[in-house]
């Protein structure tokens, strides 16, 4: 949802732009005055008119982004998940309060989709960071999540807390077997040797290391591939010459019932 592109009903600020216009109306209505100085004390109106006039511009891009969920924030969020029947839990953020309303509006679909059981299991516990379903046999829904905690890894509490209200009768489909399993994860170990320039210091490896952590840690989630490229692409910064990876020899396929998990990462000279 992050990824959309900024909706036209949001308009660009710019306080030069509105304040040229301001001055060309005023060169339409009266051409004598094409001679005017910045001092003149008409200027300042119209620079005082301009600013105001972008505060208003500003102020409606807030109120229309207080009504779009991909947009809004704090308690103008709260009140747009209210209206599809969604309470912030305690402590909980605006991504994780986002995606449950979103994961409700599409599971209001039909009772007992893939997005309906998603939603449900989200919805189950706050410790749930995210979850999904398939059927691998006929009649047998896998529902598997992925914890917020411990790295991404499923306690045998939260499991039994999962299960036991997926398994509530106004949740599941009576023709369904419904299993609670934690999500499978693929372990990554990246070594690459960095080729810095003549005059990058080395110490710049261990900014690097720490920006890479946190940009897999952005991403990382339940059927999330991780290719040589995005790795690659990702250990390139300022002052860096060259980048060749030596572990994974591969791009990583993830399932929709896995979950990448990055191990050991090495950055050689």
């Amino acid at each position: 949802m992050n990824d959309l592109q900024t909706p036209q009903i949001i308009d660009e600020l710019s306080f030069n732009e509105i304040l040229q216009r301001m001055k060309e109306a005023l060169l339409s209505l009266d051409a004598e005055f094409s001679a005017y100085l910045e001092s003149d004390p008409v200027i300042k109106l119209m620079e005082v008119a301009a600013y105001r006039e972008l505060l208003l511009r500003s102020r409606i891009n807030q109120a229309a982004k207080a009504n779009l969920l991909a947009f809004a924030t704090g308690s103008d969020l709260d009140n747009l998940a209210v209206f599809y029947g969604i309470e912030r839990k305690e402590n909980e953020s605006d991504e994780d309060l986002r995606n449950r309303t979103q994961a409700k509006i599409v599971g209001w679909s039909s009772s007992g989709s893939r997005e309906a059981y998603k939603y449900h299991a989200i919805n189950s516990d706050q410790r749930v960071k995210e979850a999904n379903a398939d059927s691998p046999e006929p009649g047998l829904v896998r529902i598997s999540i992925l914890s917020k905690e411990n790295g991404g890894i499923v306690s045998d509490d939260l499991l039994e807390k999962v299960t036991a209200y997926m398994l509530r009768e106004d949740i599941r489909m009576l023709t369904d077997t419904v299993e609670v399993v934690a999500c499978n994860m693929i372990d990554i170990n990246v070594k690459a040797k960095i080729t810095l320039m003549s005059s990058t210091p080395p110490e710049i490896l261990e900014t690097l290391k720490a920006s890479f952590i946190g940009n897999f840690a952005k991403i990382a989630g339940l059927g999330v591939s991780i290719s040589r490229s995005w790795i690659i692409s990702n250990l390139f910064s300022n002052g860096v010459k060259d980048v060749e990876l030596i572990t994974p020899i591969s791009d990583v396929l993830v399932t929709e019932i896995e979950c990448a998990r990055l191990g050991v990462v090495e950055l050689l000279r």
